[in-house]
């Protein structure tokens, strides 16, 4: 097994930010036919479970901003 690439860390680094609408592409790509949480959430440099947390609260934000039903 041979590593492509390999990180150096020089300083402590702090927790990073991550604007509305870099969470909602990575969701966006994380739901697209064929891809996978891991690979995605690997490709962007996050944990896998960070991913899935926001797939959660995107998706049950978006389930209470949508007016349900109502007999007419």
């Amino acid at each position: 097994m041979t590593i492509s690439r390999a990180e150096v860390i020089t300083s402590v680094e702090r927790r990073r930010r991550w604007s509305r609408d870099e969470k909602e592409r990575l969701v966006a790509a994380s739901l697209e036919p064929g891809a996978t949480v891991s690979e995605v959430a690997r490709m962007a440099g996050l944990h896998v479970s960070q991913l899935f947390r926001w797939r959660k609260e995107l998706c049950k934000h978006r389930e209470t901003s949508i007016a349900p039903f109502v007999p007419v």
